[in-house]
């Protein structure tokens, strides 16, 4: 384990012997590689000070990696990724940047970036937003209701009688519970019934489900063995391991579909299966943006979008959220709403940093080379 420094920001643990010492924040370990026989690091993470090691530029085909500039041009014929992403973007549903906000507003910016701007301020300018901040929340702000719900449908999850190759942790399902407990409360699901209409289960509000930033898909696995929904769709852009998806395709009344892409460019009308279904829009752990761009992906026609092709019906979502400091004015879905009462953009930074401000930009320790989940639940009816 690693210690805590004096500013309060644990370290790292020292990397296994033989590894590359380039820490992976994501994973939190080390590199698995082995280090170049001159350096601490491996080939890929030798830093650019380093005697000998050219400058890396990030790869034009996935920018989460890097390679050296001078072999650029070589790597982009061959890289692994190319071929899924030229699969991805021949796929209907697939749009470059429809539900990325507006283009005026400009790029994102880091929390680190975030957390300069506001040590920039003077004192004076500092009090001046906090005294703004605190007027329009004593104008506007309703109480937060605190809900949580855990409803007679979800006892099996609850009581741990599940398939216990999945993975089980009491305080994911409880929230995971919670949810649709809400969910329930506002009308939106019923609890599954054995009865049969026209082939349909009759007490289900809505014949699908559309999981934004599913992660393994067990919120909606816990919709499928409780609320008896049998069309399930899981976006997600990272791959995982012990995905529900095991189970669920075990079921024969279930028809799964994972979407491997990015919110920002999921056109949701141009998902086949999808068409002319009864559908609600969940997403736990949507961190930052996600909540902004998942909203504007289903209700496309708020938000300045263009509905094409085929009827769909968005019965209502339920998006729990995280991660406000990596909110960006420029995905925000109700700018206009801020604006008039007087919020800028910068003041839109500084104030997502501080709802979060012990945690960094990238979740990584401070003191390490950086490689390039407590969710109130909200539901909205549609």
């Amino acid at each position: 384990m690693g210690h805590a420094p004096a500013n309060g920001k644990r370290s790292p643990p020292p990397p296994p012997l033989g590894r590359c010492h380039f820490w992976l924040p994501n994973k939190r370990r080390h590199c698995a590689n082995s280090p170049l026989p001159s350096s601490q690091y491996c080939g890929n993470h030798l830093p650019e000070s380093a005697p000998g090691a050219g400058r890396r530029v990030p790869c034009p085909v996935d920018p989460s990696h890097t390679v050296l500039e001078e072999n650029l041009e070589a790597h982009v014929g061959k890289c692994p990724l190319k071929k899924q992403v030229a699969a991805l973007t021949a796929q209907p549903y697939y749009s470059k940047g429809i539900n990325s906000g507006t283009p005026e507003a400009g790029c994102g910016v880091t929390s680190a970036e975030k957390r300069a701007a506001v040590y920039r301020l003077t004192e004076e300018e500092f009090r001046l937003l906090l005294g703004k901040i605190r007027s329009v929340h004593a104008a506007v702000a309703a109480p937060i209701r605190e809900s949580n719900l855990i409803t007679a449908a979800c006892d099996k999850w609850m009581s741990g009688q599940v398939d216990r190759k999945m993975p089980y942790q009491e305080r994911h399902v409880a929230q995971q519970a919670s949810i649709v407990g809400n969910m329930e409360a506002f009308g939106l699901l019923q609890k599954a019934s054995h009865e049969v209409v026209d082939g349909e289960n009759a007490a289900v509000s809505a014949q699908a489900v559309v999981e934004f930033g599913a992660g393994r898909g067990y919120l909606t696995q816990v919709l499928v063995d409780c609320y008896g929904i049998r069309n399930v769709f899981l976006v997600e852009r990272r791959s995982y391991k012990l995905k529900a998806d095991r189970s669920l395709r075990q079921n024969e009344d279930v028809t799964l579909e994972r979407l491997r892409i990015d919110i920002e460019d999921l056109k949701l009308h141009g998902i086949e299966a999808l068409r002319g279904l009864q559908y609600l829009a969940i997403g736990k752990h949507l961190c930052g943006p996600a909540t902004d761009m998942t909203m504007m992906c289903c209700l496309p026609e708020r938000y300045d979008q263009t509905e094409e092709n085929g009827k769909r019906s968005l019965q209502g979502l339920a998006l729990a959220t995280c991660c406000h400091h990596l909110c960006q004015w420029k995905h925000y879905t109700n700018k206009s709403f801020l604006s008039g009462l007087g919020i800028t953009e910068e003041d839109f930074h500084a104030m997502t940093w501080f709802s979060s401000w012990a945690v960094d930009g990238d979740h990584s320790y401070p003191d390490a080379p950086v490689e390039v989940e407590d969710t109130p639940s909200e539901v909205r009816e549609a």
